[in-house]
Order: structure tokens, then sequence, then C-alpha cells
């Protein structure tokens, strides 16, 4: 399974710095009440991202939500031969108010049971509202030495 390390809410200056992110193209929205300005992820700019079990990438989403929370749950669903398989639900303190930008980040190493083209759908939500949700896809390889 995925395993996903800590999660941290950021207020937005909405640049990368670190140049080993790239911003990705291609993510399938699947109805976000707010707004996705950004997706970076370590190593990865088009679809499918090329990612190596054992190996953590980092992934930050810019995003601005629709409504005031106090907290926010997230979701990631690894999606594999037609079976979904939950690899995160983790509810995080995040008081976010609508009009600001914030950023979601967390460090992420790839684990589980699955390898070559997988899609993940990953959604942010609370207080009934989904903020963001998004389809990727990845293209999961064993590590060689």
């Amino acid at each position: 399974m995925l395993s996903f390390a800590v999660f941290a809410l950021l207020v937005a200056a909405a640049s990368a710095s670190n140049s080993a992110l790239g911003v990705v193209e291609g993510i399938v929205p699947c109805g976000s009440a707010g707004q996705i300005l950004q997706v970076r992820v370590t190593d990865c700019t088009n679809l499918p991202c090329p990612l190596v079990k054992g190996q953590t990438y980092d992934v930050e989403i810019d995003f601005i939500p629709s409504v005031a929370h106090t907290e926010l749950e997230v979701l990631v669903y690894v999606i594999w031969y037609g079976q979904e398989t939950e690899v995160v639900r983790q509810t995080i303190p995040a008081v976010v108010s609508p009009g600001n930008g914030y950023t979601l980040a967390y460090p992420w190493t790839v684990r589980g049971d699955f390898f070559g083209l997988v899609a993940l759908y990953i959604e942010l939500n609370g207080n009934d509202v989904t903020e963001l949700c998004g389809i990727a896809t990845a293209d999961v390889r064993e590590l060689i030495f």
C-alpha cells in the first residue's frame, strides 16, 4: 500500500523554489468546488508520473478553497486493474478561508503490491464540500540495483 507521511497545509506563495518539483500537466478534474491552481511533484511534469517503489516524492497542491474550514480530510485511492485501494484517509487541522491561496504539501513514499500504470484519485474535503478532486496517472516501477 502507498504510505503518506506528514501532511502540512501552508499559506501559499504560489511559486515553487525547489527545482526538483515539476509542475504537473494533464490532471483530470473530478468535481472540485475549490480552485486548483497548480500541482507539483518531484521529477514529474507530464502524466503518467514515473515513480519508483521505495522512493519518496514531494507533492504540493496550490488551491483556493470555496468556503472556510477548520479541518480538511485528505483521501487518496490507487486504482489498479479496476480495483480501488484506499491508501490515505487523514484529517488535518487547516484553518482556511475562501479567496485565499494555500498549499497542501506532503512527502509520499511509494509502497504497494501494484506496478505499471495506475490511476491516483485524490480528494480534499471538509464541511461536506469537496474542495479538490483530481485523477492522475503514474507509471510505478520496482527499484533496480
